[in-house]
């Protein structure tokens, strides 16, 4: 885990490093939800730190270590949070986050199912939508003549 870091590229939904013993090793984006949302563009503009043990993207606020690289992170869709939040395609994912108090790098590594929220967590997501959909049918229209 000690390797150096020589190069970076994405493809085919994944980020992968090679290392300077010729390693090459990737990880979903989902693992890294902040790049998996940034633009192609964005994801270009990274540097190497700490050694060239980490990348860097000012632009979108992500640091990652090379020893991210050989944890083998899996993607599971099929989980409670990721059914719940794809019943609302037009939910924005930062902001309902920011609602119910986490960050939505956190939020979306969840719904990918990378990580398992704890019981508590949970019922905050499922308390957090049951609240914008009272709110929502509380809503008054105005009539239309």
């Amino acid at each position: 885990m000690n390797d150096r870091i020589v190069k970076v590229w994405f493809g085919d939904g994944r980020i992968y490093v090679l290392t300077e013993t010729g390693v090459e090793l990737s990880q979903p984006l989902e693992v890294f939800p902040a790049l998996l949302y940034a633009s192609s563009a964005e994801r270009e503009q990274y540097y190497l730190w700490d050694d060239d043990r980490s990348i860097r993207w000012d632009i979108i606020d992500e640091d990652i270590h090379i020893s991210h690289f050989y944890e083998r992170e899996m993607v599971n869709y099929n989980n409670e949070v990721n059914m719940l939040l794809s019943r609302f395609p037009c939910l924005d994912i930062k902001a309902f986050a920011g609602y119910i108090g986490m960050h939505w790098t956190k939020l979306a590594r969840f719904r990918y199912g990378v990580w398992t929220p704890s019981p508590d967590v949970l019922q905050r997501i499922r308390d957090g939508l049951s609240s914008i959909r009272k709110q929502i049918t509380e809503v008054e229209l105005p009539q239309l003549s």
